[in-house]
This record gives C-alpha cells, structure tokens and sequence, in this order.
C-alpha cells in the first residue's frame, strides 16, 4: 500500500512517500509447505532441513510486500549444507583444543581428572571444566548471530536492489559478550545497554543497495520497556516476603505465580517496545525513516490463541493414533511379557509392524505439530510486525543503486551448527 500526499496550489510539490508493510500468507499453502518439507528432513535423517529452510525462506520472503513490492530470497539449500559442514569441522577443531587445554591444566594443577570423583577438588574442577567449555560456546554463538543475519540480508532483496552487511562478526562477538556478562553481573540492569549497543552494532553496518543504515537514539531510552520487569520482580520479592514473613505459604505462592506470569509478559513488552524504538531511530540514506505499531497484547494474543490450538489439535492427533495402535496391539495379542521376564514379550505380542506404527505416529506428530506451530505463532507474529511497520519518507529509495555481492564461504553455517538463527 502506498500513500501519497501532494500540496495544492500554485508551485506545489509532492509531500513525502510513506510506504505501509504488508504481510500476504495462505495458512493452508504454509501448512503444506513446512509438513512435505518437514516429512523430507525426516526420510533423510537430518539432511534436507537446510533445504526445507530455504523453500521456507523463500515463502516467507515472498509474503513481504512493503509498498506492494515483495522480498525476494536468492540463498539454496546446497550453499546451506555446505556452509553447515565447514561450520562443522571448525566447531570440532575449536572444541577438541578446548578439552586438550582443560585437559592439561586440570593434569598439571590437581592431578588427572577421573571419570568418578575421588574428593571434593576432583568435583570443584569437573564443574570449572564443564562451565568453562560452556562459557567458550558462547562466542562462537554470537558469532553464528551476527553471521546469520549477515547471510540472509547478502540474500534479500527488494525491488532488485540486495541488502549486505560489513564482515564483522568478530567484532560483534566479543562485544556481545562483554554486554552479556555485564547484564549477568547487574542482574539485567544493564540489559537496555547490551539491547542498543549490539543493534547499533549490526545497523550501522548493513546496506541497502549503495545506501547505508544507521541506528540513532541513547540506550538509557530503552528503560521505560522494562517497567513490566520491574513490577515483576517487585511482585516476586513481595511473594518471597509473604511467604518467609507472613509465614503465609498459599497466599505467599499465589502472589509469586502472578510475578512470574508477569514477569514473562515483561520480557514479551521489553522485546516489542524496544523493537518499536529502535525502529523509529533507524535512518537509511540518512533521509529514509521507519516507525513500528506492534503491540505487545496482540503478540501475546497470538502466541495464547495459538498454543491453545495446538494442544486441542495435539490432543485430538493423540488420541487419533493411541487409538489405532491401540487396535493393532489388541489384534497382535496384546503386550505381555514372555516367560523368562527379560522384554522381548512386547515384540513377540505386538509385532514390528505395531512399533513401526508407533515410530511413524510419533514422527508424523513432530512433523505436524512443527507445521501448526509455524502457521499459528511464528508466521502471525511475524506477520503483525510486518503490518504495523511503515516507511517514513520513501521517496529517497528511486535513487539508490546496486552494490556489489556479498560472498560467504560458510553461508550460515555456524548458525545451523549451533541451532541459532530463529523460526525462519
């Protein structure tokens, strides 16, 4: 949808082009797409999943349709799988030098590490070993964050000019941390901090065509969207109170359960009311604005409305297959043991067709259950920001031009690796 003004009278010229999100999805093709898709990854055992995300991508993007232009994703599965097992190889290599170095600090300080613990200071330094080979992942997860996003802009486009993004992912990772574990040591007060920095981090260093982003604003503005937070924790001590004061457990409990469930529509508020801002302060071309209208209830709305679907179609596919292999069990004479008691009863009584049937209801329900989930949750939510997005003074965009390609040799490989890069 596009609005556009124009001043009346004499020299007049046209007022500034605002462009409206829209998000155009057919439940039933989406439904389909990620069940067949899905249904694939399974019959080979992992594999297709790159290509299933890319044919995933592709449909999503094509749904995007800013001003009436759609989003077009140029990425393949094949650059997918590959990037995924360079990733591989690199995470291998990191981790096994990691537990060599582990290794030989816990030989050289407190002697060799045993599988059973024989003192306390075997135990202290198992527990150091585990956090610290946890604490090395994170790196290498922030890493796959700014590399995936990276990626999908290198494969957008919009109205056939690409997005990009700077080769820094580096830099990205160890500043993540350093935020990361200063929200940690502030027990969250510092989270608007790490929230604007690392955004400001990745806009200032993303194109559109030869027009650059830049992420305006101050991260002390982020504050008022962790009110809900706030409250939340004030709700929590208040229970805590109640209950070590008042000596009041049920009473006590129950003000503790409300802090908690507002405690997590807090975290829902900060995500969508600091998206908001940051996307009122972005600038592209240093002309070329953007405001967002999300609202918090209507995401908590559909992510509610939509779990609660599920679990009532979940219940039903449940209850659909106990049944049927409940009829295969009784014909094949049902689950008893055999005489000598050691387990081999079930397969003599239900036969292998019947745990066959179990196997291929339990991966059919994954199958479906994920495909629910997308065409429920994730694209509706995904959807409601796109519809509430517009841009501020569009005219701007007719004079940017092409620049040139962003390879990766890796694609978003790291990402895939460690499972980072969201629903899409």
């Amino acid at each position: 949808m596009t609005d556009t003004s124009t001043l009346q009278g004499e020299g007049a010229t046209s007022a500034p082009t605002h462009l409206y999100g829209v998000f155009l999805s057919e439940n039933s093709k989406l439904f389909w797409l990620v069940t067949w898709t899905g249904a694939l990854t399974i019959v080979t055992l992992g594999i297709y999943r790159f290509w299933a995300r890319t044919r995933l991508r592709r449909y999503i993007w094509s749904s995007i349709r800013p001003g009436g232009d759609s989003f077009e994703y140029t990425g393949t599965g094949l650059e997918k799988f590959l990037g995924f097992l360079i990733a591989l190889v690199v995470l291998a290599v990191y981790l096994g030098l990691l537990q060599v170095v582990l290794s030989f600090i816990g030989f050289s300080l407190w002697g060799a590490i045993t599988s059973e613990p024989r003192g306390p200071m075997d135990v202290v330094t198992q527990l150091g070993a585990t956090y610290v080979t946890g604490l090395a992942v994170l790196p290498l997860i922030f890493f796959a964050q700014y590399r995936a996003r990276r990626y999908m802009l290198s494969r957008t486009r919009w109205r056939g000019l690409r997005f990009a993004m700077d080769a820094a992912a580096v830099g990205y990772a160890w500043r993540a941390l350093l935020y990361f574990g200063l929200s940690i040591v502030t027990l969250g007060l510092l989270t608007p901090l790490a929230t604007f920095r690392l955004e400001k981090y990745m806009t200032d260093r993303m194109w559109y065509g030869d027009a650059g982003f830049e992420q305006e604003g101050q991260w002390s503005e982020l504050y008022p969207a962790m009110k809900h937070q706030f409250i939340a924790v004030g709700v929590l001590l208040l229970g805590g109170a109640i209950i070590y004061f008042g000596q009041a457990v049920g009473l006590g409990g129950t003000v503790m359960f409300a802090g908690y469930l507002w405690l997590l529509f807090g975290f829902v508020y900060y995500q969508v009311e600091s998206f908001k801002y940051l996307t009122a302060r972005k600038v592209l071309d240093g002309k070329v604005r953007f405001t967002s209208n999300a609202s918090s209830g209507r995401v908590i709305g559909i992510f509610v409305l939509g779990a609660i679907l599920i679990a009532i179609l979940a219940f039903v596919l449940s209850m659909v297959f106990g049944a049927l292999f409940g009829i295969l069990a009784a014909s094949s004479g049902g689950f008893g043991m055999n005489g000598d008691g050691d387990g081999m009863g079930i397969f003599e009584g239900v036969g292998v067709l019947v745990v066959l049937i179990a196997v291929l209801g339990y991966l059919t329900s994954l199958v479906l259950i994920g495909a629910l989930v997308t065409v429920f949750i994730s694209a509706p939510i995904l959807g409601h920001y796109v519809d509430t997005l517009r841009v501020e003074n569009a005219g701007p965009l007719e004079q940017i031009r092409q620049r040139a390609g962003d390879q990766l040799a890796d694609a978003d490989g790291f990402a895939d690796a460690l499972d980072v890069g969201g629903a899409f």
